[in-house]
């Protein structure tokens, strides 16, 4: 890696994503379905992840992206569901119940991604608080480690990333009504 290079922080990329995607939601709100793939934002959690592995802090820093990333996602579901433990546990088991059946291939990261949910969500409904908890990361990096292949540690960092960043941007995005300048002033302040 070049020494001009600046390496991205987790925290900067984890609200990069959720924003990209929260965004385009709210932009295609009024049109049919799904806004179309943001190809701009899986390269830019692509060169995120690149950048990390030729530091060699691919793991390390994936994982805080992941945490982070994790953590936001739980907090929109928590306050969108009033604060209710049980909702946000039913919602997630729902919610595994879906992608488990929707991820067929052979290294599907569904199942890691919604174990990762759990633990923040129980660590998140006893003490509402953003990442950094050593305990949570400890709890999520065996699962998530767990998940990287010798080898293919980009590819399987990014699909742990990449639904948790469209589910919380998709959060972010469908809550009440959000607009592009409430989205961005919402990232733009957990970014500091």
């Amino acid at each position: 890696m070049p020494e001009t290079a600046i390496r991205p922080e987790p925290r900067g990329t984890a609200f990069s994503l959720i924003r990209a995607t929260a965004l385009d939601l709210a932009a295609h709100r009024d049109g049919e379905g799904q806004p179309p793939a943001n190809w701009e934002m899986y390269d830019s959690l692509t060169a995120a992840l690149k950048c990390w592995h030729a530091a060699d802090c691919l793991r390390e820093d994936s994982l805080l992206l992941t945490e982070w990333l994790a953590c936001e996602l739980i907090a929109y579901l928590y306050q969108q569901l009033g604060q209710d433990r049980d909702r946000l546990e039913a919602w997630l088991r729902d919610h595994g119940d879906q992608v488990s059946q929707a991820q067929q291939h052979a290294h599907p990261a569904g199942p890691t991604t919604v174990e990762i949910m759990s633990v923040v969500a129980e660590d998140f409904a006893a003490r509402p608080a953003g990442p950094g908890s050593q305990t949570r990361l400890l709890r999520i990096a065996a699962p998530y480690l767990l998940y990287l292949r010798e080898g293919q540690e980009v590819e399987d960092a990014r699909e742990v990333a990449l639904p948790l960043a469209l589910w919380a941007g998709q959060q972010l995005g469908g809550a009440d009504g959000p607009r592009r300048r409430r989205i961005k002033s919402c990232t733009d302040t957990r970014t500091r």
